[in-house]
């Protein structure tokens, strides 16, 4: 992973070097025009990456990814005073619904009620769906890998992007200011590709980078265990799992979760899920006595005693909370 960090964050800090060279994208109107632009190194090719497909989130690693940090960075460093974030805490949602639980997210920091940050937030929006001098559509969204954008209560898709802009849930229903968060309108987020999350993009590399559909997850399970490498091929589709027939409590907050990775450090509702399943006092945080517990249930069911909830450590968990046959 160090050796990832540092390529997109070299060649983040030469296009930082350069942002006062920031041009206004032709078309634009006079108050964005004086808005400056993110700079695309000199280094990235003609050709461009396709359009991101949609990959969807479904794993639980929300480690900030390098080619999301360095986004984040590019955009805060062209636009002083903003700020950014990525990462959530898996399991608030029953399903992997947002690509914050992958670490590849950006939450860019800006409001629609403020003048100047809602033509910072339509500036970098024009910069990513521009077409460049070659004739190449949504230049920059292909060169950074941005899969889609959701910003004032709109979302535009790479993947459809011949629908344009779109209404995202009912927010064309809520304008009232405590819908704001909910409804993106004090925030642009931008989910990424998994090459666009690691770097590989050309925006950073200057070599066009090949499509990466991320982890898999088993069949049985409805979560995936964390990016591991490249995938050059899509993921099978398989339906959610569900809880069996006189399923109890338990049994079906651990189908929620399973498959999830969870080692010491993690908190919130799967590891509520996993400390209950044991019989250990549900803090929330996987701490000693958890690791200690989910040793112990490893060595009682033949698997090795790492700690962590692993894949096997799911099937047994499962299986030993299973309903009894009458």
């Amino acid at each position: 992973m160090t050796s990832l960090l540092r390529r997109p964050a070299r060649a983040a800090a030469a296009v930082l070097t350069a942002l006062a060279l920031a041009a206004g994208v032709a078309g634009t109107t006079p108050a964005l025009a004086a808005t400056p632009r993110p700079v695309v190194p000199a280094s990235v090719p003609v050709a461009a990456e396709a359009l991101p497909g949609y990959v969807p989130a479904n794993s639980c690693d929300p480690t900030a990814k390098p080619g999301t940090v360095a986004l984040g960075k590019l955009l805060t460093a062209t636009y002083p005073g903003t700020s950014y974030g990525i990462s959530r805490t898996c399991g608030v949602d029953a399903l992997p619904t947002s690509e914050h639980y992958d670490g590849r997210a950006v939450d860019w920091m800006n409001s629609v009620r403020d003048k100047k940050q809602a033509a910072q937030a339509k500036a970098v929006i024009s910069w990513l769906t521009a077409t460049d001098a070659s004739g190449t559509t949504f230049a920059n969204a292909r060169r950074f890998g941005v899969m889609y954008v959701i910003w004032d209560g709109k979302i535009w898709g790479a993947y459809s992007a011949e629908r344009g802009w779109r209404p995202y849930s009912s927010c064309a229903d809520h304008p009232e200011k405590s819908w704001d968060s909910t409804c993106h309108r004090d925030h642009v987020h931008l989910s990424l590709s998994w090459a666009g999350a690691m770097g590989r993009t050309s925006g950073w590399t200057g070599q066009v980078a090949a499509p990466d559909y991320g982890p898999c997850r088993a069949k049985d399970l409805n979560w995936a265990l964390p990016y591991a490498g490249p995938r050059s091929t899509p993921c099978p589709k398989y339906p959610r799992v569900t809880p069996p027939k006189g399923a109890s409590a338990t049994l079906k907050a651990l189908t929620t979760y399973s498959g999830m990775r969870v080692r010491p450090g993690a908190r919130g509702p799967v590891v509520k899920a996993v400390q209950k399943a044991l019989g250990v006092t549900t803090t929330g945080t996987y701490g000693s006595a958890t690791k200690t517990a989910v040793k112990k249930f490893q060595t009682a069911h033949d698997l090795g005693a790492s700690g962590n909830v692993n894949t096997a450590t799911w099937r047994a968990l499962l299986k030993a909370h299973a309903p009894k046959a009458s």
